[in-house]
């Protein structure tokens, strides 16, 4: 299959599993295949998200917003006080219960290491979304796997937190993408 990737595609995996490392991640996320995505800007996928105004620095801004407590940001707070839940007593709740370190990550992540495919591992969604992008190139009868099929998968399968905000609040959506796509100048 990964024959059929071109380099620009094989790039932004790469690009993706080095934004792991970075971000000190034990495999490459969806997320991370999204940052890999546009820091490649002779890609295709690079050059539609750069249309909708989403760059590698406003994508590495949202990704360094550290969420808040028990993983959340301050708008998700907020967004649950509007539905009438107090985030706050659920944390109290939750911490009386089971402890004061309930909210801590279990599994501390490690440092990824150099191996698996294009060089690195890639979590089960990331595989998800490498999957999806040769669906995408076989149901618009192309023969090799580009970036543009990428930016596809990732959008039909989503990416996770604040990347997802990114891409709805520039307006980025499956099918504008996809027009955007096909419009486009296909990548060497």
């Amino acid at each position: 299959m990964f024959e059929r990737f071109t380099s620009n595609a094989r790039r932004v995996i790469t690009g993706g599993v080095d934004a792991a490392a970075e971000a000190g991640a034990g495999k490459a996320g969806p997320e991370h295949l999204l940052l890999g995505l546009a820091d490649d800007e002779q890609g295709l996928g690079a050059r539609v998200l750069a249309e909708y105004g989403v760059t590698p620095a406003v994508l590495r801004a949202a990704s360094a917003a550290r969420p808040g407590r028990a993983g959340l940001t301050d708008d998700e707070i907020s967004a649950l006080r509007s539905l009438g839940i107090d985030a706050e007593e659920v944390f109290r709740l939750v911490e009386e219960t089971f402890g004061a370190d309930a909210w801590d990550d279990p599994d501390p992540a490690r440092p990824a290491r150099r191996r698996g495919w294009f060089g690195g591992p890639v979590d089960q969604r990331a595989k998800k979304v490498i999957e999806q992008g040769l669906r995408e190139a076989v149901a618009l009868r192309h023969r090799s796997i580009n970036s543009g099929h990428l930016l596809l998968a990732l959008l039909r399968q989503g990416v996770p937190g604040s990347m997802s905000t990114v891409l709805t609040e520039h307006g980025v959506t499956y099918d504008d993408a996809k027009r955007r796509l096909a419009l486009a100048r296909p990548e060497a």
